[in-house]
């Protein structure tokens, strides 16, 4: 059964194959269930060593001769419009030959995707992964902005509409774009091997924690995206920090040159307490977690963070803000609202009581273990593999 896949993920072939990131390369291994997979996608980065660090599993089953690149979405209007035209020109040559089109979404590209397979009455199959009226509403760009309500519908169309969906929430997503076909509800996250230790080694090392000892917090996410939020842990340690508390250090993990954030350090007298670690591996990232103290993701905009199920698994207190499907991880107290310095202070603080710490980490490794790979891979591969049957069973 030949499918097409339409995401605006980075693929990079080179001369020995395909190449993607970690996260894309599970997905993609568990729609090899499906059948034979082609690929609609992004290029790889521009960045040379970004590619080579993110871009980092090779994809052993996908034909380099089945990837077709998209043109990427411009920041100049007319831009866009010359790239949405030439990759709709793309997908109406690849559609009609497939038994089954995937879109990765929120993307506009999927969105025509799904038109063109409904039009020819091909099944289409939702991949939702996150809310676009939260990542573009709250962009800096007025024109993202303004994009916010059209690609909320557009999306809410292409979900309703979908023969088949596996959204990545619990509940979340569902509401928001609920839809007429088959769905299943499961994480995609796959943060490799559970290490059952990892839950005995943080309670050791909380054992032997001084309040004159320093509070290291982190955060994953690409620096220059403004929606995922830094700016407000990094007000959070400029508030202690005038109430006479300087033990908290912040660590940043992510690509980009993080010159909003730096300045915003600069201005708040806070420059010596974030640090930008920059681009790092997946081992890396797992191993770092594994070091500091409190993970933050406060983010404007998320469908259910891989990262903050990954901190969880290394038995790491994590605070959110309330977006997407970070209340459905995290304990109601360590939710705050959208935004909210003070509240983030408030959990700061509230953590340095080591009963307190001690109970929360227990509860998110614990927590962490229903989101074991093993578990949810099954899930979705028994879901897919209905799918296939079910598409199949009706080209008879």
């Amino acid at each position: 059964m030949k499918v097409l896949l339409v995401t605006n993920q980075y693929i990079d072939i080179r001369k020995d194959g395909c190449y993607c990131d970690f996260p894309l390369y599970g997905t993609l291994e568990n729609m090899s269930v499906l059948g034979e997979l082609r690929l609609a996608a992004s290029f790889s980065y521009s960045d040379e060593m970004a590619s080579t660090i993110y871009l980092n599993q090779k994809i052993d089953f996908v034909d380099p001769g089945h990837v077709e690149y998209l043109r990427p979405i411009n920041k100049s209007v007319g831009g866009w419009l010359k790239n949405s035209v030439y990759n709709q020109k793309l997908l109406e040559r690849l559609v009609p030959f497939m038994d089954l089109v995937v879109g990765y979404m929120p993307s506009g590209d999927a969105d025509t995707a799904m038109r063109i397979a409904r039009r020819h009455e091909i099944p289409f199959l939702s991949f939702l992964v996150a809310c676009p009226w939260d990542s573009l509403h709250n962009h800096h760009r007025l024109l993202a902005r303004l994009m916010a309500p059209i690609s909320f519908l557009t999306t809410r169309y292409s979900v309703r509409h979908s023969d088949y969906v596996h959204y990545v929430t619990k509940e979340f997503l569902q509401r928001r774009y609920p839809t007429e076909g088959r769905a299943l509800g499961c994480s995609d996250t796959n943060f490799g091997v559970f290490d059952p230790m990892a839950l005995e080694s943080r309670l050791r090392k909380l054992s032997s924690r001084k309040e004159t000892d320093e509070v290291r917090l982190i955060t994953t996410a690409h620096v220059d995206v403004r929606y995922k939020g830094h700016e407000f842990v990094i007000r959070a340690i400029a508030r202690l920090k005038s109430l006479g508390d300087l033990h908290y250090r912040y660590w940043l993990i992510g690509g980009g040159k993080g010159d909003y954030l730096r300045t915003l350090c600069k201005r708040l007298g806070v420059e010596d307490q974030v640090i930008f670690l920059g681009l790092k591996t997946s081992k890396e990232v797992m191993k770092i977690l594994k070091d500091a103290d409190i993970y933050l993701q406060p983010s404007l905009q998320e469908g259910l963070p891989r990262s903050v199920v990954e901190a969880m698994s290394v038995a790491l207190p994590c605070i959110g803000f309330n977006t997407g499907g970070i209340p459905e991880l995290l304990e109601p107290e360590f939710v705050v609202d959208q935004k909210d310095v003070k509240g983030i202070v408030r959990c700061l603080i509230h953590l340095r009581d080591n009963a307190k710490y001690r109970q929360t980490a227990e509860r998110n490794f614990q927590m962490a273990g229903d989101y074991e790979h093993s578990k949810l891979e099954k899930r979705i591969r028994d879901f897919f593999s209905e799918v296939r049957k079910d598409v199949e069973d009706k080209r008879i």
